[in-house]
């Protein structure tokens, strides 16, 4: 087949790379430059005889599709059925740029093998009467599996001084599309709100439409979404929750490739043949005020969720399907917790907050000192840019990247938390100017992000997400319903106002040490495994007489935590000294140096004796592999698999697909290494979790689930069912055997009223 190839002028370099791509798949092309109107695509493609065309010049683009700003990243992926048809797909850079750009690429060509299969046709019926509801219901009755989506609409309320005092997230239409046995699609949408207007005039229609929401969602065939927990919070809210949910599309992407996007856009363009981009729509129905375009985006949701779990069930690949069965559950435990929360003891919040508040004061009040200017911001980076490099001559670290135009540049006279660490490396006057300023700025976020956060019902809500990183790990944010914030990384100054409910007791087990151990036994370390398996001694305190030979009694409990700790951290990152500074922190570090005797400059050339701050970095970070040698062996055999498999497989069957070249690429060697000691404990604590979700489910509300916190699992129980506090720590207890082996990850516990302030347990 000969295609035409408009691409942009600017790309020209990277046109031997499709070239080379374009010859694996038989595609004969001619290219150019020129940015064309549709008619003068149409006509170039044809005088040139060629049977279709690609598009990956953007303004090109935007003389083709709808919308004010149509890219090609929004639309790439997009089948256009002119009559030369034309596949979108991105800038030719990504193949270089992206680590899973080459394979983006190829998907978009294959798509011009189906060019003759005809695109499917988009059909739905609004059931916008009552008496429809019946003939509707007995199709999906009738149906082999059902693919369901809502569309909301959040509603402030405000009292008389126009201060928020509660939001509401509404239903505004839900869609189903239903599978026959034939794999024929159907699909149906329900209005409710029109724009916030009724759809239904009486409260008895009204009624009718909830009652017909919740028979179709009780219907006991299988339910398809994508990322349905949104969608099942939602409907349980209206009593319509979706029985047997058990396909999720967002689930489906990301037990397959857990590194690319995963929106439903994006799943639907790399897995149907005749994708076109939609997603635009809502925005302008909206705009618009055309209900039916908006109920036509709410159908065409559930009709490409359902055309994508086809696809998936057809097409998984038995390591995607594995994971998804041990991964995919966990949405019932989570979608508890995002109904449950935790409770806030409003006096302590108000006294927390007003710490802060008198920190961020202290904080202003010293830099306005330091700079004799009373009018300084340290929250406008404009000002703190000029007082740091122009007032003090700090030298320009030129840490971390931006987008200017579509291009990644180096961020320059930065000012954010990295390029202010890097700046305090340079002169102990600068160190303090840029602590102040950090401090001050740890104390705006504690009140804006763990103090004055919306509230519901007086509590802290959250919403985690078991698919929300590529380790396995469940990742967590604000709740669904647009309030609350994240639970998995409150500071410990914040934990004070989170209580347990009345007659209830807060409990967090936690694994002990549990990267640590699981990297240790990976990598077949011995010397690690006896120093983190040594009952006598502290594992951390013991890394002090290993890689400094500091007699165990002289290590302090200092030193173990700000030091010893970090190591550790930033070796099973695989951390560069500039990145270890950054995370252990310049203070530490300094620290560390007097703790160990060793004299270090901050600046200059280091005289005999002396080691600058990054070479001193570098030590620290060595001082792990002189008594734990076989690790960095584990380091070279991770990434040889990867090289040669692309794929990263648990010793518990879950398996990690690679995009990129991790022989060129060290950020992605440093992502492997973190990855297989991250999910071996995630794996592990999950087995647990699973066991104590079903005790809560159980144990009739005396036993209440929180959260899911990196290596800890967080509930209450009754106080006077200590019974199942026990039985939950028993739960955690899952030794599993790693290179005949066996891993037991012991637990320690702490229980008390408020999070902040818990006894702890051995």
């Amino acid at each position: 087949m000969r295609i035409l190839v408009n691409y942009s002028a600017e790309e020209r370099n990277y046109l031997p790379v499709l070239q080379y791509h374009l010859r694996a798949r038989g595609l004969e092309a001619i290219a150019s430059s020129q940015p064309y109107t549709l008619g003068e695509l149409l006509t170039k493609a044809q005088t040139a005889g060629c049977k279709a065309i690609l598009i990956c010049n953007e303004l090109t683009l935007k003389n083709c599709v709808p919308g004010d700003k149509p890219t090609l990243d929004m639309y790439r992926g997009s089948r256009l059925n002119f009559s030369i048809p034309a596949i979108v797909c991105n800038k030719l850079a990504h193949t270089q740029t992206v680590a899973h750009g080459t394979w983006l690429l190829q998907k978009d060509l294959d798509k011009f093998k189906h060019l003759n299969e005809k695109a499917e046709k988009f059909e739905f019926t609004a059931l916008t009467e009552v008496k429809m509801f019946e003939e509707a219901f007995h199709v999906m009755k009738e149906s082999a599996f059902i693919a369901y989506d809502i569309e909301t609409v959040t509603v402030e309320n405000r009292d008389e001084d126009d201060v928020l005092i509660d939001t509401n997230t509404l239903i505004t239409c839900c869609s189903w599309t239903a599978v026959s046995h034939d794999l024929k699609l159907t699909t149906y949408v329900l209005p409710l709100i029109n724009f916030m207007q009724e759809h239904w005039l009486t409260d008895k229609d009204y009624e009718e439409a909830l009652l017909f929401m919740r028979r179709v969602n009780a219907l006991p065939m299988a339910k398809a979404m994508h990322n349905g927990m949104y969608d099942s919070l939602h409907s349980i809210v209206y009593h319509c929750e979706p029985h047997n949910w058990c396909l999720d599309t967002m689930a489906m992407m990301h037990s397959e490739f857990s590194e690319i996007p995963k929106s439903l856009d994006f799943v639907a363009s790399v897995t149907l043949y005749d994708y076109i981009q939609w997603k635009a729509e809502a925005a302008e129905a909206s705009k618009e005020k055309d209900i039916l375009r908006y109920w036509a985006y709410n159908g065409r949701d559930t009709w490409n969720t359902a055309r994508i779990a086809i696809f998936y069930l057809k097409n998984m690949p038995a390591y995607a399907r594995k994971n998804y069965a041990s991964q995919f559950k966990f949405v019932y435990p989570f979608l508890y917790t995002g109904f449950e929360g935790v409770l806030i003891d409003q006096e302590e919040r108000k006294k927390l907050r007003n710490g802060a508040k008198i920190r961020l004061d202290e904080n202003l009040s010293a830099l306005r000192t330091m700079f004799d200017d009373p009018n300084f911001n340290p929250a406008s980076p404009k000002q703190v840019q000029f007082y740091i490099y122009d007032v003090f001559g700090a030298n320009d670290p030129k840490i971390g990247m931006k987008k200017v135009n579509g291009k990644k540049v180096r961020i320059t006279r930065g000012t954010d938390a990295k390029n202010l660490a890097a700046v305090g490396e340079q002169h102990p006057i600068l160190l303090m100017v840029t602590d102040a300023i950090t401090n001050y700025r740890e104390a705006a976020k504690a009140i804006s992000t763990y103090f004055d956060f919306d509230q519901k019902c007086g509590r802290l809500l959250y919403s985690i997400n078991p698919f929300g990183t590529e380790s396995g790990r469940a990742s967590c944010n604000a709740s669904s319903f647009w309030c609350g914030t994240q639970i998995q990384n409150i500071p410990p100054y914040a934990k004070n106002m989170l209580i347990a409910d009345e007659g209830y007791e807060l409990c967090e087990v936690d694994n002990s040490q549990s990267e640590a151990r699981c990297t240790a036994y990976l990598s077949g370390e011995v010397n690690l495994i006896a120093a983190l398996e040594n009952p006598d001694k502290d594992f951390y305190k013991s890394l002090g007489t290993l890689f400094f030979g500091i007699p165990y009694e002289n290590v302090t409990k200092e030193f173990r935590n700000a030091v010893l700790k970090k190591i550790v951290h930033g070796t099973n990152y695989m951390m560069g000294a500039k990145t270890f500074i950054e995370n252990a922190g310049v203070q530490n570090l300094l620290f560390a140096a007097s703790f160990l005797g060793i004299n270090i400059i901050m600046e200059g050339k280091p005289q005999e004796g002396q080691l600058t701050l990054m070479q001193f970095a570098s030590h620290l970070l060595d001082s792990y592999h002189n008594p734990f040698p076989r690790v960095r062996e584990w380091y070279a055999e991770t990434k040889a698999c990867i090289a040669t498999t692309k794929m990263l497989v648990s010793p518990l069957g879950h398996t990690r697909y690679f995009f990129g070249d991790i022989t060129k690429d060290h950020n992605m060697l440093r992502s492997a290494v973190a990855h297989g000691p991250q999910n071996l404990s995630v794996s592990i604590l999950n087995i647990g979790l699973w066991k104590i979700w079903n005790l809560v489910k159980a144990s009739e509300a005396q036993l209440r689930l929180k959260a899911q916190i990196h290596d800890s699992v967080f509930f209450q129980y009754k106080k006077d069912r200590l019974d199942l506090r026990e039985a939950s720590l028993k739960c955690l207890d899952n030794p599993v055997t790693i290179h005949n082996r066996v891993l037991r990850i012991p637990t320690d516990f702490k229980t008390g009223h408020s999070w902040g302030n818990m006894e702890e347990h051995k």
